[in-house]
């Protein structure tokens, strides 16, 4: 529905209630002023150069934290303290030492048995020293066996200044001794001393030489030759327990030993039948003679084929279950 004229008031509207509208809304909108602490000025001036120019024109403010630089120590005090106690230290130990000198000693109980004994430390005290022998005059004495020595030339070309330090001559047995030159002598012919290393290494290198030379080349050590027959009874024991593919179930191979004694056995056996047999007549004729002399060819035959047996190499028995 199109409306042709102005847009009607609305009929809930009043006057009064329009007024009291107006009225409430410039209440609200004119606030009391803002409430400022004394202190405000103070901080809003000390906040001008740091966290404001932060906000406002974004430099970058940088204070390093003070640190306290630390106050020197006075080690006076210390040192002093710890003299002192060093000192009293030092003091009481010495009073110690002076109550332990000046204290008695203590008597060892001794037996009334060797009271009347007396002591051969005193008697051996008492003793005068023997005289000294003529024999041990000069001992310990330098050049006592060698003799003297005479002074050699000074390297050096130039002479030297006559003055009492530089005639170093000592009077042994009446006669002059240049210890300098002497010991100049002796410096040369002392090797100088070798660090434990290299003596170390030179001793190993001469220990290895010494067994280059005692080795004996082509020669097989005594240590291999007893690994080798080792080896060789191992491998013969070995094949020795090894079962024989030749042998039957239930069967055993005999041993040569045993073998060749059964085979000695057969043979005598053997010869003992033969003789027996030739002591029979050519022609037979009773019926007992007959009979023996069939047992005896059937044995004699038997006694043949075990020497066959016993004759091969490997020779099984079987095992008795």
């Amino acid at each position: 529905m199109m409306l042709s004229g102005p847009i009607p008031t609305d009929p809930g509207y009043s006057r009064s209630g329009g007024h009291e509208r107006r009225s409430s809304w410039s209440a609200e909108s004119s606030r009391p002023a803002p409430r400022v602490r004394p202190e405000a000025n103070e901080i809003a001036t000390k906040a001008q150069g740091s966290v404001g120019n932060l906000l406002v024109t974004g430099e970058n403010v940088y204070r390093p934290p003070t640190r306290q630089k630390p106050q020197p120590k006075d080690f006076s005090k210390d040192n002093v303290r710890r003299m002192r106690q060093i000192q009293s230290k030092s003091r009481n130990k010495q009073r110690e030492e002076v109550v332990e000198k000046n204290k008695p000693m203590k008597v060892l109980p001794q037996s009334e048995k060797y009271k009347v004994v007396a002591s051969k430390v005193t008697e051996n005290l008492k003793k005068s020293p023997p005289p000294p022998r003529p024999a041990s005059a000069n001992y310990l004495r330098s050049h006592s066996r060698t003799g003297a020595v005479s002074r050699g030339r000074s390297p050096s070309p130039a002479p030297r200044p006559s003055s009492a330090s530089s005639e170093v001559s000592l009077h042994v047995d009446g006669s002059a001794t240049n210890f300098i030159a002497h010991n100049a002598k002796l410096a040369k012919k002392v090797k100088p001393q070798r660090p434990p290393s290299a003596q170390a290494l030179e001793s190993l290198q001469k220990k290895k030489e010494g067994d280059m030379e005692r080795y004996k080349r082509g020669h097989t050590p005594k240590y291999l030759q007893s690994r080798q027959n080792q080896w060789q009874r191992e491998s013969e024991e070995r094949i020795r327990n090894m079962p024989d593919p030749d042998m039957p179930p239930g069967h055993r191979k005999m041993a040569e030993e045993e073998r060749l004694k059964t085979l000695e056995i057969l043979k005598e056996k053997e010869k003992d039948l033969q003789n027996t047999l030739r002591k029979f007549p050519l022609s037979v004729e009773t019926l007992r003679a007959k009979n023996q002399k069939a047992e005896i060819e059937n044995r004699l035959s038997e006694v043949e084929e075990a020497i066959k047996i016993f004759t091969r190499r490997k020779v099984f028995v079987k095992v008795d279950s």
